[in-house]
């Protein structure tokens, strides 16, 4: 075989021109900022990967070194003694935990996406999930069902002191073929044991947190930075060029401690990616005088007095504020007064902007059940709240005889359930996403199509196309429909849904469930489809999906 060959000369040249092309185009332009459009992280060089120790800490080491200077470190092989990292394959997972039931949501967090599940929008079961994580866009980001917590080891600095006491709950994470998250940071501290893929983690200290741009408020000390991690635009964000940070490469066997409000963002890598996290207190101050008397060991999450768990069956309470911090926090407006009006328990729980105190009693009492924008959800959060503390139901808190007295660490987590609902942590999710207005506009829609003589019936496959095309599920939306067809007949008719209408709008009245009567949940700004609009003469507009043009 000939080979081509350049003279000697035409290949200096040529090697010389390709040198600069290669310069030419990596090289920044003249003002623009290194990194702009690019990955988070190609902004500016890291400081360095965090602290990486292949020895555990003792506690009080924990504590000085790290958790106390909120300071990241990096604990290399430990998830290796959680008996999970080596047993949950699919196969087993499937066998063992498949009908359990977990919270998901989409693989890139910037698109807040809540995918459809086996139970609804945002909530699924793991058989599902790992038969279709693979090839979906899916990510399991949930409260750890109990009966997984027997295969998750405790790292032994955790097992004694104040540390035992204020682990608040473990979360579950898995997905497949890369999952994304947004800047972000969290309440609480936290250690991420990776039992499978890897995961590159950008962090970045609470310092610098008046440089991020876009941040909003998730609730409590919880927040994200809307800036794309794919496409750091520094020439809208230029401050951001001067935000220094430090980067994690964490394999498996990995743990990383992550501490409460240091922000960070996470790309998760692999087929498979299954992490555990364990969520613990912000805590002020330790006591860790216990643990130079015990043996510290690796120890099952299963034995440790968690505050917070999940049967795998239930509505979830992941994210619930701190009920130790709440405890402080009621001590605290209790302290110098002897008793709390409603105004006082909703500017420090909910609106501490508001300072019209009349406007706010008054509309407890008025408008409270009808009124659904959110500062009224909030007033009905602390109704709930007077609830459980007020005993003798004159809506004012004896601070010594009904509040204090009460702060068991039980009705704490009544109180921070209350207070930090996620309604996405249950399957009255859809319900509350959706609002009554969206599925009465929807069921007028199916009346009306249904009034047509040429189409007097409507199969469930036609229904359920509807249902979804307005961002409903299929398993709520076959609910629906067999609440409307009792004797199954296999189709509706226009008289079947007039007799079914309210029972059905009622599922979705201020988003709960006709038996879910302890929370309530946020109501999304939800607009309505084009083609709907047109039939049923609003003027609100839908956001999100394409309607399927036969709707």
């Amino acid at each position: 075989m000939r080979l081509f060959m350049l003279p000697p000369t035409t290949a200096v040249v040529a090697l010389f021109l390709w040198s600069l092309l290669v310069h030419l185009t990596t090289e920044t332009p003249a003002g623009v900022p290194k990194g702009h459009g690019e990955p988070l992280g190609n902004h500016r060089d890291s400081d360095g990967h965090v602290d990486i120790l292949t020895t555990l800490p003792s506690p009080q080491e924990f504590w000085d070194k790290y958790v106390s200077k909120r300071r990241p470190v990096l604990f290399s092989g430990a998830a290796r003694s959680s008996p999970g990292m080596q047993l949950w394959t699919d196969e087993y997972m499937l066998e063992k935990f498949g009908d359990l039931k977990v919270r998901i949501e989409g693989k890139h967090q910037k698109e807040g996406k809540y995918p459809e599940g086996e139970k609804g929008i945002a909530q699924d079961t793991l058989r599902n999930v790992l038969q279709t994580y693979r090839t979906r866009d899916v990510y399991v980001v949930s409260q750890i069902p109990d009966p997984l917590t027997e295969q998750v080891a405790v790292l032994p600095f955790l097992t004694c002191g104040t540390f035992k006491d204020h682990i608040l709950e473990s979360n579950l994470w898995l997905g497949g073929h890369g999952t994304q998250s947004q800047i972000h940071k969290d309440a609480d501290n936290a250690i991420n044991c990776l039992f499978s893929g890897t995961k590159t983690w950008i962090m970045i200290s609470q310092d610098y947190e008046h440089l991020l741009p876009d941040v909003v408020s998730s609730g409590g000390y919880s927040a994200r930075a809307t800036i794309d991690p794919d496409y750091v635009d520094l020439i809208k964000y230029p401050k951001f060029s001067e935000v220094p940070y430090t980067h994690v490469d964490m394999k498996p066997g990995d743990c990383l401690f992550i501490p409460a409000s240091h922000w960070h963002q996470v790309n998760s890598h692999g087929s498979k990616n299954l992490a555990v996290s364990i969520m613990m207190s912000r805590l002020k101050e330790v006591d860790l005088l216990e643990c130079d008397a015990v043996d510290l060991d690796f120890k099952p999450l299963s034995e440790m007095n968690m505050v917070f768990t999940y049967d795998g069956y239930s509505e979830q309470t992941m994210g619930d504020m701190d009920p130790f911090e709440l405890r402080e926090q009621i001590m605290k407006i209790c302290s110098g007064v002897k008793e709390l009006s409603y105004s006082a328990v909703y500017h420090e729980f909910f609106h501490k902007e508001d300072e019209d105190n009349e406007v706010i009693d008054n509309a407890i009492d008025t408008k409270m059940a009808k009124d659904k924008s959110s500062k009224q959800q909030d007033l009905h959060k602390m109704k709930q709240i007077f609830a459980i503390l007020d005993t003798d139901g004159d809506n004012f808190l004896s601070c010594d005889e009904e509040v204090l007295p009460k702060l068991s660490i039980e009705t704490l987590k009544k109180l921070a359930n209350i207070i930090s609902y996620d309604p996405s942590n249950s399957e009255e999710y859809e319900f509350s996403r959706m609002g009554t207005e969206v599925i009465r506009i929807l069921i007028e829609h199916v009346i009306n199509k249904l009034s047509n003589d040429k189409a007097p019936k409507m199969t469930k496959e036609q229904f359920l196309l509807r249902y979804r095309a307005v961002g409903g599920s299929r398993p709520v939306g076959s609910q629906l429909y067999d609440m409307m067809d009792p004797s199954q007949q296999g189709y509706i008719t226009r008289d079947m849904v007039l007799s079914k209408m309210e029972d059905v709008i009622s599922l979705y009245d201020n988003g709960l469930h006709p038996h879910h009567t302890q929370n309530m949940p946020w109501q999304a700004d939800i607009e309505i489809p084009g083609s709907l609009i047109n039939e049923v003469g609003t003027k609100q507009q839908w956001k999100a999906q394409k309607i399927r043009d036969d709707l």
